[in-house]
């Protein structure tokens, strides 16, 4: 006889609820790797199980399932954050990842969904001392303490956590077509803000990060992992979605600047600011690329259109225009 108003039998929720915290127990780490405690397991959720002649012992057919879920976990948090894995070694990312889903257990059956929010908690950690921000968190986080041991130069870390956020929003966006401006869009190009598409961001590299993009599976390499080095010079890469899908795209320093520009001012103000602050060289530079560099970012879709002509903007090469910040 089935239980009024359609309910779930006693046992049946009994079983459910032991057995998703089963699940959501965190694995021990404490022998130097991750692992299951079957000594934990509620004995009457293992009394419920059946195992086959010659097979696993029950507790050991759950710890199996345990084990493999939380790898999975750990996998998809690794895939959505290769470069901060790869900065911090797998090992303290675990850690990290552990900590994020003690704190927020997943609640749906797409486990990407169990990375939501890892980004915005891991940025907390990464605060400078003496940051004013309310939300920073308390002393003796375990956050922090955790990125401490990892020994990673916070610095590193941060830019790795831009670049793999950078990359998640290009693969997350839309593709918005390409823009192929008209004579008289051409013709108020000067005068207006460009309108930059929603998948598309820059952040900078100053070690060797990008390559260990989720797309490319260049982060499960085999054997010890290299050491990441640091580059001589600072670089620039702009994440963005295209018709064949995610793209990163390697930009000269100048072109950089002009996009960080582009999003604040009219284009003929931002070229201004470029070209106010560089040297004789840059500048050199600069007028000799312009042309290859508009095309690339028309060909690349990383402007979609004029956002509108501003009162007052100034033409291309006003010597008024402000420095770069």
């Amino acid at each position: 006889m089935s239980p009024r108003g359609g309910d779930p039998p006693r046992w049946l929720r009994e079983l459910q609820r032991d057995f998703t915290a089963v699940l959501r127990a965190p694995l021990d780490a404490s022998a130097g790797r991750f692992r299951e405690r079957q000594e934990r397991y509620p004995a009457r959720l293992v009394a419920q199980l059946k195992g086959g002649p010659g097979g696993p012992a029950p507790a050991e057919r759950l710890a199996v399932y345990h084990r493999q879920y939380w790898m999975r976990l750990f996998t998809a948090l690794q895939t959505s954050f290769p470069r901060v894995a790869r900065a911090m070694s797998h090992w303290h990312f675990n850690h990290l990842a552990a900590l994020h889903l003690d704190e927020r257990p997943p609640r749906h059956a797409d486990l990407d969904e169990a990375t939501r929010g890892f980004a915005e908690r891991l940025h907390r950690a990464l605060q400078r001392p003496g940051d004013a921000d309310p939300r920073r968190p308390p002393r003796g986080d375990a956050w922090c303490r955790r990125v401490e041991l990892s020994r990673a130069p916070l610095a590193m870390v941060r830019q790795a956590l831009r670049m793999d956020e950078a990359e998640r929003r290009a693969y997350e966006s839309p593709f918005e077509g390409l823009w192929r401006p008209t004579p008289e869009e051409l013709a108020r190009l000067a005068g207006s803000r460009l309108r930059f598409a929603v998948s598309c961001s820059l952040a900078e590299e100053d070690w060797d990060l990008a390559r260990f993009s989720r797309l490319a599976g260049a982060d499960r390499d085999e054997g010890a992992p290299e050491p990441i080095h640091r580059h001589p010079s600072t670089r620039t890469w702009v994440f963005a979605r295209s018709a064949a899908g995610t793209t990163t795209t390697s930009v000269d320093p100048l072109l950089a600047r002009l996009l960080e520009r582009c999003r604040e001012l009219p284009f003929g103000q931002a070229l201004a600011a470029v070209e106010h602050g560089c040297t004789a060289a840059e500048a050199a530079r600069l007028r000799a690329n312009l042309q290859g560099w508009i095309a690339l970012a028309l060909a690349s879709g990383w402007w979609t259109g004029l956002a509108g002509a501003e009162p007052g903007a100034q033409p291309e090469g006003s010597s008024d225009a402000p420095g770069r910040a």
